[in-house]
């Protein structure tokens, strides 16, 4: 998991923002004229002001006055990301590239003799020496979900690694939102149940999950306990399909906007059956008058390609 990956881009090209509070702004203003937008991604040294992503401009320069901004560049971005995995290639049995700022790899007939420590560590700093002194964070063991988990565990420029031994332990006392695919709908109804944390969920019935949230349910059961088998997988095709409109005038009117939503569906539904493609996670962005911005993100438990699962969303 690359850190704070689009303002350490930003960094590689204008070396004087290192160890500045500054941000990537969503606008179509230039540089020096970004009056209005929404944050992107930030520093750390930003976020110790309060400044997160998804926050309205206005509200960050109210947390951090001296804020330094720049829009956002994801062409540029794509690029760094294609010398990251370049420079990882080698040490992967197989590579999974996840997004533009995160992968996975099954280093398992690699790694031979040496610890997991002492090869991800070697990783850390192949990205640091061949991508300008990009730090990321690794988590090591034997799950990708808890991998994932574990790759968060020590931001920034983390290594945590958890033999399959201790995987259970390690998991049990977090909270379930830490897995990538239990959205808010899911915890609140996982909570309503009793189950706040992932060492309760391995110990609920599964038979009840099941019946409360499908297959969904028996994955997330198998997550809880470490026993998730999900393989690394390279995807070729691995994108990020997206589309979006700008409503002529501000309104409030649901069926307006259902309106436009449905024309986005149906745009967005028809690529992805152009491609072939399939899909597992759906996400809405909605940016408001003052550019705040509110996104809401489901992962369904198996792939899907009908409209159904995307207006459903």
């Amino acid at each position: 998991d690359l850190n704070a990956f689009y303002p350490s881009c930003e960094e590689l090209r204008d070396p004087s923002l290192k160890g500045k509070a500054h941000a990537v702004i969503m606008t179509d203003e230039k540089t020096e004229d970004i009056m209005k937008g929404a944050v992107s991604s930030c520093s750390y040294e930003a976020r110790r002001y309060g400044v997160s992503s998804a926050m309205s401009l206005s509200k960050a320069k109210s947390l951090c006055p001296d804020l330094i901004l720049r829009p956002v560049d994801i062409p540029y971005y794509r690029g760094i990301s294609e010398q990251v995995m370049n420079a990882i290639q080698g040490y992967a049995d197989t590579l999974e590239q996840a997004s533009i700022d995160e992968a996975f790899l099954d280093c398992t007939a690699r790694i031979q003799s040496e610890s997991p420590e002492t090869y991800a560590a070697k990783i850390k700093q192949t990205i640091k020496d061949k991508c300008g002194g990009l730090s990321c964070s690794i988590g090591v063991t034997s799950t990708k979900s808890a991998a994932k988990i574990a790759s968060d565990f020590e931001k920034p420029d983390g290594l945590t690694v958890v033999y399959p031994t201790e995987l259970r332990k390690f998991l049990e006392h977090l909270d379930v939102g830490t897995v990538a695919g239990i959205g808010p709908k899911t915890q609140r109804a996982l909570k309503e149940i009793g189950i706040d944390t992932l060492g309760q969920l391995a110990k609920a019935d599964v038979q009840k999950l099941k019946e409360r949230f499908g297959k969904n349910g028996y994955w997330m059961w198998k997550v809880a306990n470490g026993t998730d088998d999900e393989i690394v997988a390279p995807r070729t095709d691995n994108v990020s399909l997206s589309t979006e409109n700008t409503l002529e005038s501000y309104t409030r009117d649901k069926d307006k906007i259902h309106g436009v939503l449905d024309e986005l569906v149906d745009e967005i539904c028809q690529r992805v059956r152009e491609h072939g493609y399939l899909f597992r996670t759906v996400g809405i962005k909605l940016v408001r008058t003052n550019f705040s911005v509110e996104t809401r993100v489901t992962t369904f438990g198996e792939f899907r390609n009908d409209s159904e699962s995307i207006s459903s969303v």
